[in-house]
């Protein structure tokens, strides 16, 4: 067994594996970096034996950011007991979850691997995580990444100094904000809603018609009813809509000075590859900009339809950049013919 899941934290509730502790039995934070310590050095040897054939650990926990505990999943090599590893913060998409239809779970995996650690999240009412979704809105996720950053650094063996960030769709618009306040040493983003304002939406809320509707009726009643592409009914706040409108990604990766990768679906029709192409564009201050458009890939990318070739490549050359960039390498699965 090369990868021992394990179980700490604090948001009850959940029936994911690895399930969340009930707040009553629940412990500190500085506990959970304490004892993901303590698994990384051996002590937990005794009840788990296969772990001693480990190359990383995977560990369900939970930190808090606006007063809120977030469920998290970190991802931690056992090579950080002798020096400490790169590490990758993870943004998921709008109304995902942390580990995006397996396409997170299996990054991780591979970075974990390669000697990277990760932590992902759920946002607000996405998952596991018991914020409303009227609280989703991207300073609150912002604010999220920024608590699960420090929590990471603060509490598990990870180099401040090698810190990434990998955004998926809304994940993506994320990942660039972020680095607006904060240092990263590479951003990799698939399928980004990159544009500045809020027209990268409009598709995805069905034209730019629907969207001023449904920014009307927030106006007017605090929040909106959407039916998201999938099926699922969401109750959106005010201030989505405010952050979006006012939130410039193809400002803010103008200043980005770091390697760049951008992954999208040639034939995305939610999130449009003129969103990718956008911030290819003012990404003139990057060390390097890798860009792949893959034919035939909707927004996706492979995960949410089985098609195992598109998110196979996906996985691939994003654990390679992410491993070029922090480590200097190429990962093992990415190295092969």
């Amino acid at each position: 067994m090369d990868n021992q899941r394990v179980s700490s934290g604090i948001q009850a509730g959940s029936d994911r594996r690895g399930s969340f502790m009930a707040p009553g039995k629940a412990l500190g934070r500085a506990w959970v970096g304490q004892w993901c310590l303590g698994l990384l050095l051996g002590f937990c040897a005794a009840v788990q034996p296969a772990l001693a054939d480990a190359d990383r650990a995977e560990v369900e926990t939970a930190f808090l950011s606006r007063n809120v505990y977030v469920p998290a999943t970190v991802v931690i090599p056992l090579s950080a007991k002798d020096h400490p590893a790169p590490l990758v913060i993870m943004a998921h998409g709008h109304g995902g979850t942390r580990d995006e239809a397996g396409g997170f779970r299996s990054m991780a995996t591979l970075l974990g691997k390669a000697g990277i650690a990760s932590i992902r999240m759920d946002f607000p009412g996405c998952g596991d995580n018991p914020d409303p979704f009227t609280n989703n809105n991207l300073g609150n996720m912002l604010g999220d990444i920024a608590a699960a950053r420090r929590f990471a650094l603060d509490e598990l063996p990870v180099d401040p100094e090698r810190v990434a960030i990998l955004g998926y769709s809304m994940g993506g618009r994320l990942a660039v904000l972020a680095a607006e306040s904060e240092k990263y040493s590479a951003i990799a983003l698939w399928s980004p809603v990159g544009l500045n304002g809020a027209k990268s939406m409009y598709d995805f809320m069905g034209g730019e018609k629907s969207w001023r509707h449904l920014r009307r009726e927030a106006d007017r009643d605090g929040t909106a009813r959407f039916i998201a592409p999938w099926g699922a009914e969401q109750l959106l706040g005010k201030q989505w809509f405010d952050d979006l409108e006012n939130s410039k990604p193809e400002d803010v990766i103008r200043n980005f000075t770091g390697p760049l990768l951008i992954i999208h679906g040639a034939a995305d029709r939610h999130v449009t590859p003129d969103n990718s192409e956008a911030l290819i564009r003012e990404a003139r201050q990057a060390s390097s900009v890798e860009s792949h458009f893959i034919e035939g890939a909707d927004h996706g990318l492979g995960f949410y339809d089985g098609e195992a070739e598109v998110s196979g490549e996906v996985l691939r050359l994003t654990a390679d950049f992410l491993a070029r960039s922090l480590l200097n390498s190429e990962t093992e699965e990415g190295s092969k013919p």
